[in-house]
């Protein structure tokens, strides 16, 4: 599926677009993709997008286009998943406290409500416990070991954690207390002291599923319990629980944790959101409706409606409240819990605002040509919501971020966020002199700190980044602002006249959308902006007719344009032909087939 990725032909050199992006597309096999469109019947341009993303034969286009369960890799490819199992079922026959140990973030809930509820089925009401981040932490800790030893928990089973916990775990075992890690985070160099460690990113690991969530992990784990389950003639006398109904928390955890959207995650996310659609899940349908997206069922409705409101619980109070939520079937109690997680959301707006304000006028005051790297701290800063404000800090500067906020210790504690090409995982874990603790992936990290060392941090981070660059010598006399230019990917070339609301429907077929399976953008080519009016209760977007080559013209919008170069550029264009970058979406109103276009960027 490797396919070459060449700069759209408007660009050339070392331009970048309106809003400083670099548009690449990937290059299918044109003949490929004709076939396929010849022999499926398909729209030549779905063909095209799915040749160029590694879908040209029919076969594959057919099983891309109909995700199945039918298609999800066996369970028991995961290591350690025979021991978790047999264990799991005995503590299910013998009627066994199960302790579940949590992280606070949309996976780490979801994946413990998954298995609250398949065990619940059994009559059993496990014990959870989700560390408070301020006082506690990430991941298990020896004091919880102890509550949890002492609330009668002999079997424990971690959720989103546990894969690095050498120390609590070891208290564990030395209470006597059996656990089983589920987990999908990178390991450390050794694994710690459990029963069985099921974790698709262990080194010894030959499982296909290396890019499951921790909820994903949990929901596989519940695959072969049941089977397990039957093969032993326990459902004989009982009715076997039905998986199905979890499928909605998975799809919302994998979207959430930004997982790639293709192969079996496609699936689990495919028929997930078939499942929420169905709003049999009176917590998250009271949640869809707090949020307004109760009629916006995809990926993007997940990502953006439901999963920050989750989020707040643990970043600004609890992750308790997103638990209520997740486990009500009361839809008298799943209003109030949905109303309390708005009203936690809106606390972390907030928040936010503020600590991204000091932020970003600390990094103008750090940031010239040649930063490689910013890393911000503040007295004060809210540590709940440090990822987020590192998110925007580089997405206004297009560099690798940290923010980093002072706990009650006086320690540095905070997050990072990295851009297209640059590993920040990596890089933190070569600052690993000067770090009380540090981890992460290549997009993301965390660390805790020393104040004393921060400035080393800084020095060592930059030196790490700069030494990842070197490695490509073919990109060193192009200059830092456009190597490291984020990447709008273009999916095809079309023309104004000939978008159609069936364009748009057709397009469709190819979500869910997010990482890994991008919505496809069109590079609308030789178009011109007829008539442009700011729009909204702010007047921040932008409403344009856009007219093409030869006629026809269509309706579109560009939100939060008036707050970014793009807007000056479509409001005063003069009818200049411009290219655009737009996604199609399609819309039913009073029973007629319309078309939302929406404009991301252009090339002058």
């Amino acid at each position: 599926m490797g396919n070459a990725a060449a700069v759209l032909a408007p660009l050339g050199g070392d331009k970048l677009s309106v809003l400083g992006q670099r548009w690449v597309w990937a290059e299918g096999n044109s003949r490929q993709a004709a076939a396929l469109a010849q022999s499926t019947g398909m729209s030549p341009l779905i063909a095209q997008i799915l040749a160029a993303r590694g879908f040209g034969l029919a076969e594959r286009a057919t099983v891309f286009l109909n995700p199945r369960l039918e298609q999800l890799p066996p369970p028991f490819t995961l290591k350690d998943l025979d021991v978790a199992v047999r264990r799991l079922a005995q503590a299910i026959v013998a009627r066994e406290v199960v302790g579940i140990f949590g992280d606070y973030d949309v996976d780490g809930t979801c994946a413990c409500a998954i298995l609250v509820r398949y065990l619940r089925g059994f009559g059993a009401e496990p014990i959870v416990y989700i560390p408070e981040r301020l006082s506690e932490g990430y991941g298990p800790n020896p004091a919880a070991m102890r509550v949890l030893h002492g609330q009668g928990v002999r079997l424990l089973v971690t959720v989103d954690t546990g894969t690095t916990a050498h120390e609590a775990l070891a208290e564990a075992q030395a209470l006597g207390m059996e656990v089983i890690v589920t987990d999908h985070h990178q390991p450390g160099a050794s694994l710690p002291p459990a029963l069985a460690i099921v974790n698709p990113q262990r080194a010894d690991c030959a499982s296909p599923l290396q890019n499951l969530c921790a909820s994903g992990v949990i929901f596989y784990v519940l695959m072969a319990l049941n089977r397990h389950l039957r093969e032993s003639g326990f459902f004989k006398e009982r009715v076997e629980p039905s998986l199905t109904p979890l499928l909605g928390m998975v799809a919302l955890a994998t979207v959430a944790d930004v997982m790639p959207l293709v192969d079996y995650n496609r699936v689990l996310v495919a028929k997930g959101l078939q499942q929420l659609a169905t709003w049999q899940h009176r917590g998250l349908a009271a949640l869809a409706s707090v949020a307004g997206v109760r009629d916006d069922v995809s990926a993007i409705g997940l990502a953006f409606g439901l999963a920050p409101r989750l989020n707040a619980a643990g970043r600004v109070e609890s992750a308790r409240s997103a638990m209520d939520l997740l486990l009500t079937d009361d839809d008298a109690q799943a209003l109030v819990f949905a109303q309390r997680l708005q009203e936690l959301n809106t606390q972390r707006q907030a928040i936010e605002k503020e600590v991204l304000r000091e932020a970003l006028a600390q990094a103008e005051g750090q940031f010239t040509d040649a930063t490689l790297a910013l890393v911000l701290h503040g007295q004060g800063w809210h540590p709940g919501v440090a990822g987020i404000v590192a998110a925007r800090v580089k997405e206004r500067f297009n560099r690798p971020t940290f923010v980093l906020g002072v706990d009650e210790h006086g320690v540095l504690k905070g997050s990072g966020r990295s851009v297209v090409g640059l590993d920040l995982g990596a890089a933190v874990r070569a600052c690993g002199d000067v770090l009380l603790s540090g981890g992460g992936h290549a997009m993301a990290a965390g660390i805790t700190l020393q104040p004393a060392n921060l400035a080393a941090f800084g020095r060592l981070l930059a030196q790490a980044l700069a030494a990842q660059l070197a490695q490509d010598s073919t990109m060193a006399d192009i200059p830092l602002a456009v190597r490291l230019a984020p990447q709008l990917g273009i999916a095809a070339r079309a023309s104004v006249a000939n978008l159609t609301p069936d364009m748009g429907q057709a397009l469709q077929q190819l979500g869910p959308f997010g990482n890994g399976n991008p919505e496809p953008v069109l590079a609308l080519e030789q178009a011109r902006i007829v008539h442009a009016k700011p729009v909204g209760a702010t007047q921040e977007h932008l409403r344009l007719r856009l007219a093409g080559v030869g006629g026809g013209g269509v309706d579109a919008i560009c939100f939060g344009a008036m707050n970014t170069p793009l807007g000056a550029v479509l409001g005063q264009s003069g009818g200049r032909a411009l290219t655009l970058a737009a996604t199609l979406r399609p819309r039913v109103f009073n029973g007629k087939a319309l078309l939302d276009v929406q404009v991301k960027d252009a090339v002058v």
